[in-house]
């Protein structure tokens, strides 16, 4: 990674890389600073193959340090420092007395080590200085680049280590649209998740632009005036945030050149009114998980995505990625017949940092494709249809039985989702205290200005689901909750009083 943002330092030393602010940083100044920072983290006894911790809040420096971290032969491990002390510390308890830095006076989180505020153009002065700059070290697209850090089933966060090529494969010739020289992206979604990198890396990698938005979300307002003032022309945008542009300003999209969308089942009725106003501007819908990082599949959306049952297909694999299914007994599952989907390729995260157990679990090495590979099973429910294109059928840990019947809660909310007036919806399997489940709970929020009672909703869930799918309950909220990735929070879903 750090070996491709120098390649276009090289090429165009004076072409924009970064945006925060009044700050404008060109390709030679950050990797300048980079080098200054990566010597700086040598010094402090930072080695090839350690994973630094990083407490720095979202910005130009943070990205100069973990650039920084990456030509020292590190891997970067971005922690929030908003999150919990309790959070922090069970991570960097994971780590082996690593490096952790930090701004002043955050000494209490566990950081060891330093780095106050500083525009990347002072930094850079100093590899400039005698001895010359730090000589970045060489690394292997196997080598780790960075942990991304996600919410454990059992409550300690689990590290999923990624390597340079899972970053790599998507971008440059042959990769995904909208990045490299004359491109411009924002950089939106939080410093621990790997959205992140996508937004970021995609375009540094490849002589791209990113603007740092403070925000937390980009909001229609914010929009407008990053396409009108900064040239931003490919963005991301969580499925949620996505649906809310929709629905209050859908003009905030003029301009884009490309969208990618993703991270939650998308809703036909967003994604027609959208291809409604703008039919020529590409809209993919980006479907994967961390394990195999960033993206696993796109589908270039279109109208006639709306009437497949299953909803919006997540479409074919990105570069770099093959997409098998397979049934419960290991077989591969035909076309037409659902399977877990088994991603392989130079997308597959090396593992779970210090946990070898669910590493075997979660990436086997198995005969698939026509050879022996190591693969990620992600526990997500696929169906390749006639055409090769991949539906996505909820996850396989949300399959639940009421009263003999298997039900896939997936199932429930893409009919839920093709009510016109449901904005959004989680159904939730709730049990009792044995772990039974007693019924299935829709919670729903409606688009502005309608209405529709829960029996109205029972009743046109009757035309599209069987009887012992239908929810015993509804309930009709403001707003989903929603963990800080944008995503909706089932667990705080299930724990809500009945």
């Amino acid at each position: 990674m750090h070996a491709a943002v120098a390649e276009c330092a090289d090429r165009a030393p004076h072409d924009l890389a970064l945006v925060q602010g009044a700050e404008r940083v060109d390709y030679r100044t950050l990797t300048g600073a980079a080098r200054v920072l990566a010597g700086r983290l040598a010094a402090w006894g930072v080695r090839p193959g350690d994973v630094v911790p990083l407490l720095v809040p979202r910005g130009a420096q943070l990205i100069a340090l973990q650039l920084g971290v990456l030509m020292s032969g590190a891997a970067y491990a971005t922690l929030d420092p908003r999150w919990p002390p309790t959070r922090i510390a069970s991570i960097l308890a994971q780590l082996d007395d690593p490096v952790v830095v930090g701004r002043p006076g955050d000494e209490p989180l566990g950081v060891t080590r330093t780095l106050a505020p500083s525009p990347l153009s002072a930094l850079a002065i100093g590899s400039n200085e005698p001895g010359g700059p730090f000589e970045p070290v060489a690394a292997a697209l196997d080598d780790p680049a960075m942990v991304f850090f996600t919410s454990g089933s059992t409550g300690v966060p689990k590290g999923v280590l990624i390597p340079h090529r899972a970053v790599t494969r998507m971008f440059g010739p042959g990769g995904l649209d909208g990045f490299g020289p004359g491109h411009v992206t924002p950089q939106v979604a939080p410093a621990a998740w790997d959205m992140y990198a996508f937004e970021l890396w995609g375009q540094l990698t490849t002589g791209g632009a990113c603007v740092v938005v403070d925000e937390s979300h980009l909001m229609p307002s914010r929009l407008r005036t990053l396409v009108a003032d900064e040239g931003v022309d490919t963005i991301w945008l969580t499925t949620s945030l996505f649906n809310l542009v929709v629905d209050e300003d859908p003009g905030a999209f003029d301009g884009l050149g490309t969208l990618y969308v993703g991270g939650e089942k998308q809703s036909p009725r967003h994604v027609a009114l959208f291809l409604e106003r703008f039919p020529d501007l590409p809209i993919w819908n980006g479907f994967g998980p961390a394990e195999n990082c960033m993206l696993t599949t796109v589908h270039r959306m279109a109208p006639a995505d709306g009437a497949a049952p299953a909803g919006i297909p997540v479409g074919v694999p990105v570069p770099g990625t093959t997409v098998v299914l397979l049934r419960e007994d290991g077989s591969p599952a035909p076309r037409g017949e659902r399977g877990e989907i088994v991603a392989l390729g130079s997308g597959v995260a090396l593992g779970y940092l210090n946990n070898e157990t669910l590493t075997r679990e979660r990436f086997p090495t198995l005969e698939v494709a026509g050879g022996r590979h190591r693969v990620l099973r992600t526990g997500d429910v696929g169906m390749f249809d006639e055409d090769g294109i991949l539906h996505y059928y909820g996850r396989r840990d949300r399959q639940i039985k009421l009263s003999g019947n298997r039900i896939e809660l997936g199932d429930v909310e893409a009919a839920a989702s093709a009510i016109p007036e449901i904005r959004t919806c989680a159904a939730v399997a709730r049990a009792d205290a044995g772990g039974t489940v007693e019924h299935i709970a829709l919670v729903y929020t409606l688009v502005d200005g309608a209405e529709l009672a829960p029996r109205d909703v029972r009743r046109r869930l009757t035309t599209r689901l069987p009887a012992y799918a239908v929810p015993a309950r509804f309930e009709q909220v403001d707003d989903l909750p929603r963990r800080d990735n944008g995503k909706v929070d089932l667990q705080a879903l299930e724990r809500r009083p009945v």
